[in-house]
């Protein structure tokens, strides 16, 4: 089974591009979604409570996700704590669903923010980078996601320049059309990397 990094910039599409090839037979792992899983554990709760010395929980034990976003996009020594407890397990849970699947015929796909910030999109065959025009990236941002203008242009900031994505990628998804546009590219992708078995 192939394994391909599906990354790119916040509002960039790379979502949609996993939902898309997730419904042509793909594999897909949404490392955000397991990073949120693995932040709600006990074990990893009572970690981040002590290296942040706060909560961010409820009394229900479920993680205020906009608050903890909040402070740490503002401490940048407060992500890379939370980022060095959480990012090791999101990898090694993903290596394990991988071991489980790799001697079968298609493909695996991890949709990530990080990838080539951390390093891990070395262990991948290859690296398919889904980008927009920044203009595009900051109206779905306000106009999606609900952040202000400024709050829009301070998350891309805070990014990895999509130039510097674009540079490592094997393949490049251009998300500024129609989702007809979208999917006929996924598409291409699907058939090039997963159906070469």
């Amino acid at each position: 089974m192939r394994r391909i990094c599906l990354t790119g910039g916040i509002a960039g599409g790379k979502s949609t591009v996993g939902d898309i090839l997730r419904r042509l037979g793909a594999h897909v792992i949404d490392a955000d979604a397991l990073a949120r899983e693995i932040i709600a554990s006990p074990q990893v709760r009572r970690e981040i409570t002590r290296a942040l010395g706060r909560s961010f929980y409820a009394s229900s034990g479920a993680i205020k996700a906009p608050e903890l976003a909040a402070y740490i996009f503002h401490h940048p020594d407060a992500l890379e704590k939370v980022n060095a407890i959480v990012h090791p397990r999101v990898y090694a849970e993903i290596q394990n669903r991988y071991q489980g699947l790799k001697d079968r015929p298609g493909c695996f796909v991890v949709e990530t923010a990080l990838a080539i910030e951390t390093g891990y999109a070395d262990s991948f065959e290859t690296i398919v980078v889904v980008t927009a025009q920044r203009t595009e990236r900051l109206r779905r941002l306000v106009e999606l996601k609900g952040l202000s203008p400024d709050q829009a242009v301070a998350r891309m900031a805070a990014q990895l320049p999509q130039e510097e994505k674009v540079a490592q990628a094997d393949h490049v998804i251009e998300n500024d059309g129609s989702i007809e546009d979208l999917e006929a590219m996924a598409g291409t992708i699907y058939r090039e990397l997963c159906n070469d078995e």
